[in-house]
C-alpha cells in the first residue's frame, strides 16, 4: 500500500513539474509584481519601505522573459517625513533549469531565476536618475499558471542623489501560454457575433 500511494504521489509531482516548466516556454506572458520591499540598507539607504512594482513579460524563448515594470512606494525613516519612490524600466529574466530531479524535493514545483532591470527612477525632492536592479530569487508554483516568488535585489539609482541598497522582494506571478489568450479571444469575440447575428434575426 505504501508503494502504490508512494508511486501515485511521485507521478502527481512529475505532471505538476511538467505543467510548471511548460509555463515557461517561448510565447508566455507573464502578470504580477512585487508586493512587499523590506530595506536593509547595505550601502547608503538605512530604512524599511514597501513598495508595489507591477511587472508585465513576455518569454521571447525558453526560461528567459524580457518586459517591463514601473516600481511605486514609500520609505519610512524614523524621525522623518515618508519620502515617496517612483519609476518605469525593463527588465529580463531567466529561469535556471534543475540539474536533477528528485520527487522528494519541493524545489520541483518551483525555480531559481535571475533578473537584471534598467530604467529610471525618482523619489521625493531628488531629480530622477539612471536605476539599475540586479537580484536572485526563487519561484514556487502553487498551480501551473501562478506562482508565490521571493526575491533578494540589489539596486541603486544614480543622479544628483544617489542612492543603494539590499533588499528583500515578496510577489506573485502569473504565467498566461498566448495560445490560451487567444482561444479565449477568439472565443469571445464568436459569441459576441452569435449575439449580434441572433438579436438582428428577432429584430427582422
Amino acid at each position: 500500500m505504501k508503494k502504490i500511494t508512494f508511486t501515485l504521489a511521485a507521478l502527481a509531482g512529475l505532471a505538476f513539474a511538467n505543467q510548471a516548466n511548460a509555463q515557461l516556454q517561448k510565447g508566455t506572458f507573464l502578470v504580477g509584481g512585487q508586493l512587499g520591499n523590506l530595506n536593509f540598507g547595505l550601502g547608503s539607504s538605512n530604512n524599511v519601505s514597501l513598495s508595489l512594482s507591477p511587472k508585465v513579460g513576455y518569454f521571447i524563448q525558453n526560461n528567459l522573459a524580457i518586459g517591463a515594470e514601473v516600481p511605486i512606494g514609500f520609505t519610512a525613516i524614523k524621525g522623518k517625513d515618508p519620502i515617496f519612490n517612483y519609476g518605469i524600466g525593463a527588465f529580463g529574466r531567466y529561469y535556471f533549469a534543475p540539474k536533477e530531479f528528485n520527487i522528494d524535493n519541493v524545489l520541483n514545483k518551483g525555480r531559481f531565476f535571475g533578473e537584471v532591470g534598467v530604467g529610471i527612477a525618482g523619489q521625493t525632492d531628488v531629480e530622477v536618475g539612471f536605476n539599475l536592479r540586479i537580484g536572485a530569487g526563487y519561484a514556487y508554483f502553487l498551480t501551473p499558471n501562478v506562482a508565490l516568488e521571493t526575491m533578494v535585489r540589489y539596486q541603486g539609482t544614480y543622479g544628483t542623489g544617489n542612492t543603494s541598497g539590499l533588499d528583500i522582494n515578496l510577489g506573485f506571478q502569473i504565467h498566461l501560454p498566448s495560445k490560451k489568450i487567444k482561444s479565449e479571444y477568439y472565443q469571445i469575440r464568436d459569441e459576441a457575433g452569435a449575439r449580434k447575428s441572433s438579436k438582428q434575426s428577432e429584430e427582422e
